[in-house]
C-alpha cells in the first residue's frame, strides 16, 4: 500500500514538474476572468494568439541553446536588425519576398556569429552573446539611421491581420513552426545530442557526439527562429524600426521557456511546454493592460515574474543546482 503510495505521489510530483505552467495558466486566466470579464471574450483571446507568436518564436529558438547549457542574450536586437535589414531590403527593391529571404539570412549570419565565437574561441555564452547584443544593438541604429521605414504589402496585410475561420495566419504560421520544431528536438540527433551537452558535456563528448558541430547547429536555428520573430512583427505592424524587439522582448521569452520546463542549467527542454510558456507570459501582459496598470508599474510586476520564474527552476531542477 505504501510502495503504491510512493509511486502515486512520484507520478504526481512529475506531472507537476512537467506541466506547472498548465495549471499556472489557468489560475491567472481564472483571476483576471474574476476582476475583467472582457478577458474570455473572442475579440481579446483573438489578440492574444497574435500577440504572442514573436514571444514564442524567440522562446522556442531559445529553448534549442538553453538545453545545451547554453544561452543567447542577442535575440532581443537580433529582432532589431533582422527587421532593419528586411525594411531596408525591402525599400531596395520593393520585392517582399527578397526582403524576407535577407532577413532570415541576416538570422543566419547572427546564429553562425555566436556560434564561431562561442565555439572556436571559447568564451562563455553569455558573455559572448551579451558582447553581440551590443553589437547588433549598434548595427541596427548604424542600418536604419534611427529611422522607421514603411513595408506595406498584400503578403504583409495577409500574414499579419487575415484570418482562417476566425483563427489568425500567423497563429496558424506560429503553429506549423512549433511542429516543425517539435520534431527536430524529438525526432532527430540534434535535439537527443543538446540535452546530453546540456546534461553532462563531458560524457556527451566521451560518448562521441561533436560538441561544437551540434552547438554550432543550435545557435543558427536561434538566429533563424529570430529572423522568423522580426518577419512576424513587421507582417502585424506594416512597418520596420529599430525599436522593434530590445531586452523586454528577450526577457519575455527567456520567462517563457523557463516556465514551460525548459532548465537553465541545460539537459531538459519541453517543446509544447514553451509554447504554453509564451502564452502565460502574454496573457500577464495583456492582464495588466486590461486592468489599466501604468507601464511602470508592469515592468516592475514582469521583473518580480521573471525572478519567480527563475526560483521555480532552481526548485524543480534542485539536485542539479546541488552540483554545482
Amino acid at each position: 500500500m505504501k510502495k503504491n503510495q510512493s509511486v502515486l505521489s512520484q507520478a504526481l510530483l512529475s506531472f507537476l514538474k512537467n506541466y506547472s505552467f498548465v495549471f499556472i495558466l489557468v489560475a491567472i486566466s481564472l483571476l483576471i476572468t474574476f476582476f475583467n470579464p472582457d478577458f474570455l471574450t473572442f475579440r481579446n483571446w483573438q489578440n492574444l494568439t497574435k500577440q504572442m507568436v514573436p514571444t514564442a518564436l524567440l522562446a522556442l529558438g531559445l529553448m534549442f541553446v538553453m538545453v545545451s547549457g547554453g544561452i543567447d542574450l542577442s535575440v532581443g536586437f537580433g529582432i532589431s536588425l533582422s527587421a532593419v535589414i528586411l525594411g531596408i531590403a525591402y525599400l531596395g527593391t520593393n520585392n517582399i519576398y527578397i526582403s524576407i529571404f535577407s532577413a532570415l539570412a541576416c538570422g543566419l549570419l547572427m546564429g553562425l556569429t555566436n556560434g564561431l565565437i562561442i565555439t572556436g574561441l571559447k568564451i562563455l555564452p553569455f558573455i559572448a552573446t551579451l558582447a553581440t547584443m551590443s553589437i547588433f544593438q549598434g548595427l541596427t541604429y548604424i542600418f536604419s539611421f534611427g529611422r522607421l521605414a514603411w513595408v506595406k504589402h498584400p503578403v504583409t496585410s495577409f500574414l499579419g491581420e487575415g484570418t482562417f475561420l476566425g483563427i489568425p495566419i500567423i497563429f496558424i504560421f506560429l503553429v506549423l513552426i512549433y511542429a516543425v520544431g517539435f520534431l527536430i528536438f524529438y525526432k532527430t540527433k540534434i535535439g537527443t545530442y543538446a540535452i546530453a551537452i546540456g546534461d553532462n558535456e563531458e560524457s556527451a563528448r566521451l560518448a562521441g557526439i561533436s560538441i561544437n558541430k551540434y552547438k554550432m547547429i543550435l545557435y543558427l536555428l536561434a538566429g533563424i527562429f529570430t529572423a522568423l520573430a522580426a518577419i512576424v512583427l513587421i507582417m502585424r505592424l506594416e512597418m520596420t524600426a529599430p525599436t522593434i524587439g530590445g531586452t523586454g522582448i528577450l526577457l519575455d521569452a527567456i520567462a517563457a521557456t523557463v516556465l514551460g520546463g525548459t532548465s537553465l542549467m541545460g539537459g531538459k527542454g519541453n517543446v509544447i511546454g514553451t509554447f504554453f510558456g509564451s502564452i502565460t507570459i502574454t496573457v500577464i501582459g495583456n492582464a495588466l493592460n486590461l486592468l489599466n496598470i501604468s507601464a511602470n508599474y508592469r515592468d516592475v510586476f514582469k521583473g518580480v515574474v521573471i525572478i519567480l520564474v527563475l526560483i521555480l527552476d532552481r526548485v524543480i531542477n534542485a539536485e542539479k543546482y546541488k552540483r554545482l
